[in-house]
C-alpha cells in the first residue's frame, strides 16, 4: 500500500511538471504567434478660442454709420434718428442724395430689415428705385453687413458705426 501511494504521489507529480510544461510551451507558443497591439495618440490642438458674439439692441443702432452702398459700392452715410421698440428710422446718404427708412432689428438674430421710404433729395442722380434691405452685424456689434434690391437689381452694402 505505501508503494501504491508513493507511485501514486509521483505519478501525481509526473502529470503536474508535464502540466506545467506543456503550459509554458503553449504560453511561448501564444505569445509568438500573437500580434503586438501598438495604440497611437494623436493630441489635436484646441481650436482657437472664439468670443461670442457681443449683444446687439435696437438702441445700438442709434447713431451715424458710414460705408458703401449701392450697386457701384458708393460712399454713404445711414444715420439711425429714432427707435421705437424693434422699429429705426433715419436717413441714408449718397451723393447729395437723401433717402428715408424704417426699419427692424432681430435682436436675437442679430439681423436688420429696412426699406428705403421717401426720396428727400436725388442730388447727383436723376433717378431714385427705393430699395429693401437685409443684414446682420459682425461679432463685435460694430459693422453691419447686408443686401438690397430695387429696381435695377441686388446691391450690396457695408457700414460701419462712428
Amino acid at each position: 500500500m505505501k508503494l501504491s501511494r508513493a507511485l501514486a504521489g509521483v505519478s501525481f507529480l509526473g502529470a503536474l511538471a508535464f502540466g506545467m510544461g506543456t503550459a509554458g510551451l503553449f504560453a511561448a507558443d501564444v505569445e509568438a504567434e500573437s500580434p503586438k497591439v501598438t495604440v497611437t495618440y494623436r493630441l489635436t490642438p484646441m481650436p482657437a478660442r472664439v468670443d461670442p458674439p457681443v449683444y446687439v439692441s435696437a438702441e445700438d443702432l442709434v447713431g451715424v454709420w458710414r460705408g458703401t452702398w449701392d450697386h457701384a459700392g458708393v460712399p454713404c452715410t445711414l444715420e439711425i434718428t429714432r427707435v421705437e421698440g424693434n422699429r429705426f428710422y433715419g436717413f441714408l446718404k449718397e451723393r447729395e442724395a437723401e433717402v428715408g427708412f424704417i426699419g427692424t432689428i432681430d435682436e436675437g438674430d442679430r439681423r436688420v430689415f429696412f426699406h428705403e421710404t421717401k426720396v428727400i433729395a436725388l442730388g447727383a442722380y436723376g433717378e431714385w428705385s427705393l430699395g429693401t434691405n437685409s443684414g446682420a452685424f459682425s461679432s463685435d456689434g460694430n459693422t453691419l453687413s447686408g443686401t438690397g434690391i430695387d429696381k435695377w437689381g441686388t446691391y450690396n452694402w457695408n457700414l460701419k458705426k462712428e
